[in-house]
Parts: C-alpha cells; structure tokens; sequence
C-alpha cells in the first residue's frame, strides 16, 4: 500500500511540476523583421493593412487572431483603409509570459495608432478585443472616432465556456490541458464547437488559431479580463466616451451574454443590433448581414442594410458605376466618418437630398454624431463640414441639402472677402447668435477657412503622451 501512496504522489508532483513549466512558456516570432510585423510594448506584433480611405482597426477576440476578419476586411477595404492586428499571445505574433489584459491591450492599440500616425479611427473589437477597444476610446478620445462591439461582455459573469475549454484556463491543470488540445485537432474542434451555433460555421481557420496560443496566453489574458471588468469598472469608464457606438450581438452566444448589451446601453448611448440564429462569430455565421450593418453604421448609408446578401463584387460594381456619376451623388443627412469620400464615391446616387439615415434607432438619435471634421486617407484631421448649426440634435448637413422641409441657410458669397473684422460678428444658427470662434461652439462645427486662413493640422498620434490611467 505504500508503494502505491509513494508511486501516486510522483506522479501527482511530475504533472505539477509539468504544469507548472509550460504555464511559462513563451514564443518569439522568426524572421519578424522581414515581414509585417511591428515592435511594439517590447513584443513583435503582426499587422497587416489593405484598401484606402478613412482607418478601419479591427480587433480580434480570445482565442482568435486577425484571420477572424478576413471576409469583413475585403468589404471595408472598398472604401477604408483597414488595419487588422494580431495581439500579443495570440496568432503569428509574439507570446510573452506576461503583459496581458485590458489596459495592456489598450496600450498596445494606442501604440499601434501612434505609430501610423491614426486619428479619429473606427475601432471594431469583438470580445475581449471588445473591451480593449472601449478602454482606448475612454483613454484617448482623440485616437477613436467610432466604436463597434461584438459579443463584447459587460461583467465577468457574463462570460461561460464549455467544460473542455474551461479546464484548459484552470491555474495548475489548465496548461496541461491546453498543451493537449494544441497537439490534439479533435480536441479543439471540441473547444470552438460552442463559438458558433451551426457546425458548419466552424472553419479551420478558427480551429487552427485555437490552438496558436500559449497556456499563459490564454488564461491570464481570460482571468485578467474577467477582473477588470468586475463590478462593472470599464462599464462606468465608458460613461466619460461620446463617440457614436454600434453594439452587435448574437441572439444564441453560448460563449458571452447577449444581455450584456444592457449593460453597455446603460451608460453608453449605443445602437444595439441582434442577429438571429447566431452564436458567438457573428462575422462568420452571418457573414452578410453583419458586414451590412457595419458598413451601415461606418458610412451613414443605410441602404447596405438592404444590400447585404448581395456578392461583393456586385457591390464593387455598384460603386464603380455611381463613382463615374457624380452629378447623381449626394450625402445623407447623417454623414458619417469620411464625409468627403463617400461624397466623391457616390454611395447615395439613389437617395433623395435631405433624407435622414435611418441607421439610429435604438436611442432614438440621442449620441451625437461622429466628430464635426472628415479625415484623409491617413486618418488625420481635415477641413470641417458645415452643419446646421446650434439645433436640439446638431447633426451633421449636406453643404446643399438640410433636413426636409427646413430652411436652408445661404452661405453669403463674399463670406471669404470680408476685411478685418474689430470685433466678433453675429451669425445665425437657428434663431441664435453664437461666435465663429471654433472652440465655442459644443456642436456645429466652423466654416471652411480660405487657403491663407487654414489652421494649422494637429499633432499626430505619435507625439500624443501615452496614458497609462487605470480602470
């Protein structure tokens, strides 16, 4: 009997000892600086970038990489200039010991925009990619200008694995069962089996990046996460961000809450778009109709919503033809980011002048939109739009068209001839006499200046001092 006592404490002390190394095991990329890869808080970091127009970020989830944007990314590169990352501990880039979470997360997304030299860019995140890109909105301001979540959780109890997955995160045994399932394909074929509601829906891809990680990775990125995000920290964080914000979620997630969107709604105002019969990947389960809605919110057209089983190709056409058309071009009265461009690409050909965009409806447009300045296809700050000026919703207008049945108000002609003024003159906005000093006005936005009076552009991301506020 004490052979067998002796015999089964060695072993219980070699599987702890086993465990115990490969919880810090790490991985460095190879040949990194011949590639598309970036140095950034210490680790090699795996980017790519595709398209041209107005910055697009996209932000994986746990237990993913960059690859779980492929189809979108195609879609946005139409007309944005896509940036997607791999973060540290997951797909090709590298897997430290440590430097996991939210705020390490953020810093890394704030390193990264710094770096391009990006400015008001739209940040779509999914899951913990989710949270981080709600942690740099609320941090930088100035770096996002608009903010899509998928499946992104509230609260730590928001979240739930499968058993099998689940034991992999465990602090002594996890890294042995984690190790099993990278070597072992049935196994994580088991892990992701409840990511998405449909089998099908399972690619490779998503299989082969479950098991790319490290122990490390995948449990102190999970762990951490889930204590930043207890008691609702980041959700009253959020509170302090003011950019419009798309909210998308899976009516059938096994993985994060759907109602977790009751939480971010309540102190974020947001869209919030459920899709039916659809798990945790809403951007490979409902591959159409979920880059239908992101286009939607991004651009301001709301007749992608009826587009989105359309091929891309199609859509591409589309776009060619109303470019080669400009006299039937036109912008919504809601425009969104890159007002300009879409202005030039002629994605409301069909739409009559001065009618709203019906993207907004679940606060009932109460979120102010997008930031009064369009963007170049850098990302960085450009002349503003003129707007309708100090009205209860001070949206965004069309140079030619307003709302319908509202008076437009004409832009005098000798507006850039005026001499030197002594003092502030009067100007109308809506029955009101405000400055045309920029930094008095909370809402419009001011007149294009001349080519002699234009301001000076702002500093880039890259000379911005990084914030290392805590939630």
């Amino acid at each position: 009997m004490s052979a067998i006592l002796i015999v089964s404490l060695l072993l219980v002390g070699l599987l702890v000892a086993s465990s115990a190394a490969l919880s810090r095991t790490t991985h460095e990329v190879d040949s990194a600086r011949n590639t598309e890869y970036l140095e950034l808080e210490g680790n090699w970091i795996r980017y790519s970038v595709t398209g041209g127009g107005p910055p697009v970020l996209l932000v994986h989830g746990w237990l993913s990489s960059s690859g779980v944007w492929r189809w979108l990314a195609g879609r946005l590169a139409q007309r944005f200039t896509v940036y997607t990352v791999d973060l540290a501990g997951f797909g090709d880039s590298d897997k430290p010991i440590s430097g996991y979470g939210i705020r390490y997360g953020s810093r890394l997304l704030y390193a990264f925009c710094a770096h391009f030299g990006l400015s008001r860019v739209a940040v779509i995140g999914h899951d913990v990619g989710g949270t981080m890109a709600m942690k740099l909105a609320a941090d930088h301001p100035d770096v996002v200008g608009r903010l899509v979540l998928v499946a992104t959780p509230a609260d730590e109890d928001q979240v739930d694995l499968p058993t099998l997955l689940w034991l992999a995160t465990l602090p002594v045994v996890g890294p042995l069962f984690y190790t099993l399932g990278r070597f072992f394909r049935p196994l994580r074929r088991l892990w992701m089996r409840s990511f998405v509601l449909d089998a099908e829906d399972l690619t490779d891809e998503v299989i082969d990046d479950a098991g790319k990680s490290t122990p490390a990775a995948v449990s102190k990125t999970l762990s951490v996460m889930q204590r930043e995000i207890s008691r609702g920290r980041l959700v009253r964080q959020a509170g302090i961000v003011k950019v419009p914000v798309l909210i998308i979620a899976g009516e059938e997630d096994q993985i994060v809450d759907p109602r977790a969107t009751d939480d971010w709604t309540r102190t974020v105002p947001a869209e919030v778009v459920f899709l039916g019969e659809c798990g945790h990947l809403p951007m490979l389960e409902r591959a159409d109709e979920f880059d239908a809605q992101v286009l939607a919110f991004l651009t301001g057209d709301s007749r992608h919503l009826d587009t989105g089983a359309e091929p891309q190709e199609e859509m591409a056409g589309e776009d060619l033809e109303a470019a080669e058309t400009p006299e039937k071009s036109g912008l919504s009265a809601r425009p969104a980011p890159g007002a300009a461009e879409l202005e030039n690409a002629g994605l409301d050909d069909d739409a009559e002048p001065g009618t709203p965009s019906d993207i907004v409806r679940e606060q009932d447009d109460q979120y102010p939109p997008r930031g009064e300045e369009t963007e170049d296809s850098e990302g960085r700050l450009d002349a503003p739009e003129e707007t309708e000026g100090d009205g209860e919703e001070g949206r965004l207008q069309n140079r030619d068209t307003g709302d319908a049945g509202t008076p437009i108000i004409e832009t005098p002609s000798n507006l850039f001839d005026w001499p030197e003024l002594t003092e502030l003159q009067p100007w109308d906005r809506s029955g009101e006499t405000g400055s045309l000093d920029r930094g008095e006005s909370a809402v419009g936005a001011e007149p294009e200046a001349s080519e002699s009076e234009a301001p000076e552009p702002e500093a880039s991301e890259s000379e911005t001092p990084n914030d290392d506020r805590r939630l």
